[in-house]
């Protein structure tokens, strides 16, 4: 009797082969193969030694760099920056044309609208601006007064500003003494005074030296 196998019978018969040792040398001989490229030569015999090569080579570590943090861009207009200076630090409009470099007349404009100043001066009048925006945030009650104070080699904020020099450090010395200042004022009992408030005793000599 002869039996008839169909490819029906074919497909559906399981098949199982055996995994022998010399079938584990040629899976791991493929992979380093695979991983080293053509060319290289193995010998059958440390095939152990080839498998922690391979493990080793195809391990893969990512590093992730913590994410910083970035800070918004500052949309303000000139316009808009000016009035900051005005409102917080409120220096004379003589001072600011000296500062910027142009006359009162264009300082009227800037704050208005009604013109823009160049990019070099625009420059300047954010360098300003975001010194006023560090005043406010600390609530210095009287940052006017620290415009005066010629305390980085003889040099004020204004004339920082005036040479592009003007760095966040400067700002944070300022902050500093003011609010030492405004302590001590408050500890020496003169806000509880009925005489008239004045910015006299707030000087440059309460700042020793040079804090450049």
């Amino acid at each position: 009797m002869h039996t008839k196998f169909t490819p029906y019978n074919n497909l559906m018969t399981p098949k199982t082969i055996p995994i022998t040792q010399s079938t584990t040398t040629a899976l791991v001989l493929g992979a380093a193969l695979f991983i080293s490229g053509t060319g290289s030569v193995f010998e059958l015999s440390r095939a152990a030694d080839w498998r922690k090569m391979v493990e080793s080579r195809t391990a893969i570590t990512v590093d992730v760099e913590p994410i910083t943090e970035i800070a918004p861009n500052d949309f303000r207009t000139a316009a808009e920056h000016m009035n900051n200076i005005k409102q917080v630090l409120n220096p004379a409009i003589s001072n600011l044309a000296t500062v910027f470099g142009v006359s009162r007349q264009a300082i009227y404009k800037w704050m208005s609208s009604e013109s823009s100043p160049e990019p070099e001066k625009l420059q300047r009048v954010e360098m300003l601006s975001h010194a006023a925006d560090s005043f406010h945030k600390a609530g210095i009650r009287n940052a006017t007064a620290m415009l005066k104070i010629k305390a980085f080699d003889g040099l004020s904020i204004l004339d920082l500003v005036a040479s592009d020099q003007l760095l966040p450090k400067h700002v944070d010395v300022l902050i500093a003494e003011a609010q030492a200042m405004e302590s001590a004022y408050d500890r020496s009992g003169l806000a509880q005074s009925k005489a008239k408030p004045s910015d006299d005793w707030r000087s440059d000599v309460s700042i020793p030296g040079n804090l450049g």
